[in-house]
């Protein structure tokens, strides 16, 4: 072969390995260490598997990569609340259709909405919505209205993409005819990937709607999400060209950076937060003394955990459930004598005044979660501190689906079990706090204070904006004050992607990679 020949050859390989064949790339392959579970019905996965439903299914009110409500990304076009806060008019998109071919009407909003908060959904926040609507009202194919028994501000924001499934709308039509058996083996949306496979433990795969009104023309024509649980597989497949974006542990930032892999990394994406599980009578002991919840979280370095576990992509955390993304909007300041000091002889000492001095027997389960690689280590680090002041912690490594079961219930009473709880504004954070700390909801209530409870149950009803800031405020303070579970860290979230993926924003939606405008075919 002649040297020019030659050298016209390399130029044309090297064109297409660099930005031109990241164009032409047809594939998008996603390696996480955890989908938490595999469900594919929204009723039943809740927010924790919105990585790929929110591919599969639109949403009644659409948000922005950075959690915004939007009027350009849901189903509904525009959405109004009457004086009195107890009538929500949403406008409909028209000519949305499901993959069936169907059209998106009221009426699949409605089934949706009510299939959502009925007794057999696990949903999120299927609770409040429940205690609060009292009826749905379609008066047009075009235009739905919610009618809630109370004033309140909160539906949009609920049945938003920013929070769990709730507003995910699903086809009438194609379920009745079905039955939610079949449904759930093969769901059918009307998002801009329709459903094509699930192997169990190993990956699901969409494939591209041919036009959607969210992306246009795609730009890839599948997206497989991979379970992976073993990083050093993941980090291979991404070398190999095998993966285009995998989570990884924050320790291997600075190596995969060196190889020229760029990293996205979402600051304060969550608070990783300790918790206690309740009995059905609200705390069992010894939780149920203040001064041991106090002592456990004197006992945990914080700082320490941040360095060793995440490579310094974590800060301090000290307020329980503190979402931090809502503090600025409700006006709450985490003052110095807030943050948790490591002090086990303190903590020694509360325990003895508290009847245990020889410690006591502790469950601590350890698992991984999306976005937590480091989630067993983590686990391991916290019983060690706990050991040190005489707790007898015991580690228990399991799946997360079978420890949400044992939280839900109740029979791992006094047991210790940890979430990545995803960052979020002062509605988002009400929800949590609602869903995770409001006695009456039993089913995943981590705090029983009635004090809390009251507050809580004001804030649904509440329309005046400063006053819910102030009800906020207090339960931020009455969480901190009582030791209602441990906060350690906020953690910042690498994803590491291929070298010519190309432009992509993961934005700060919780359990949401928003590959929308990675995915999409729009200039």
């Amino acid at each position: 072969m002649k040297l020019s020949v030659k050298i016209a050859t390399l130029m044309v390989l090297a064109l297409l390995s660099g930005p031109a064949s990241a164009q032409s790339k047809t594939e998008l392959t996603v390696a996480l260490s955890s989908f938490s579970t595999e469900v594919l019905d929204p009723v039943l996965g809740g927010h924790i598997v919105k990585y790929y439903l929110s591919l599969m299914f639109d949403y009644l009110v659409g948000t922005t990569p950075d959690g915004q409500p939007s009027k350009e990304g849901g189903i509904a076009t525009r959405w109004e609340a009457s004086a009195d806060h107890k009538r929500w008019t949403f406008h409909l998109r028209k000519g949305v259709k499901f993959h069936t071919g169907e059209e998106l009407t009221s009426e699949d909003v409605k089934f949706s909405l009510q299939r959502a908060i009925s007794k057999r959904s696990t949903t999120g926040y299927a609770g409040p919505l429940r205690t609060l609507i009292a009826d749905i009202e379609t008066p047009a194919p075009d235009r739905v209205v919610i009618v809630t028994k109370d004033p309140t501000l909160i539906i949009p924001t609920y049945l938003s993409r920013s929070l769990s499934t709730e507003g995910m709308v699903l086809p009438k039509k194609y379920i009745e005819a079905n039955g939610d058996d079949a449904f759930a083996r093969k769901p059918v949306g009307s998002g801009p990937f329709r459903f094509v496979e699930q192997v169990t433990g190993s990956h699901i795969k969409l494939a591209a709607v041919d036009n959607h009104w969210r992306i246009g023309t795609p730009r890839f024509k599948t997206v497989t999400f991979k379970l992976v649980p073993e990083e050093a597989t993941r980090i291979a497949i991404l070398r190999r060209g095998e993966a285009d974006v995998a989570d990884v542990s924050r320790e291997r930032v600075k190596e995969l950076e060196g190889e020229g892999f760029p990293i996205h990394v979402r600051r304060e994406e969550a608070i990783l937060h300790m918790w206690f599980v309740l009995d059905q009578d609200g705390w069992p002991a010894p939780m149920k003394d203040r001064r041991v919840r106090e002592a456990l979280n004197l006992a945990v370095n914080r700082a320490e955990i941040a360095q060793a576990i995440f490579a310094g992509k974590a800060d301090p955390a000290s307020i329980p459930m503190g979402l931090s993304w809502s503090f600025r909007d409700i006006g709450f300041k985490v003052t110095p004598e807030m943050a948790y000091a490591h002090d086990p002889a303190r903590a020694r000492k509360l325990l003895a005044d508290a009847g245990h001095p020889n410690g006591f027997a502790l469950d601590v389960y350890a698992f991984q979660l999306p976005g937590l690689p480091e989630g067993k280590a983590f686990a391991e680090a916290v019983a060690g501190y706990w050991q040190k002041i005489g707790v007898k912690a015991k580690l228990i490594p399991v799946d997360y689906p079978a420890f949400r079961k044992l939280w839900v219930d109740r029979k791992a009473p006094g047991a210790v079990g940890y979430y990545n709880i995803a960052n979020r504004d002062w509605i988002g954070t009400y929800a949590i706090l609602e869903k995770q700390a409001y006695g009456p909801s039993k089913a995943n209530d981590t705090v029983n204070d009635v004090e809390i409870d009251g507050m809580i149950a004001q804030i649904t009803r509440q329309t005046d904006k400063d006053k819910i800031s102030s009800l906020m405020r207090n339960i931020f303070t009455r969480l901190r004050s009582e030791h209602y579970g441990v906060p350690v860290v906020y953690l910042h979230s690498p994803y590491a992607a291929s070298k010519t993926l190309g432009k992509w924003n993961p934005g700060s939606v919780m359990y949401d990679l928003f590959f929308d405008e990675l995915a999409s075919g729009k200039k």
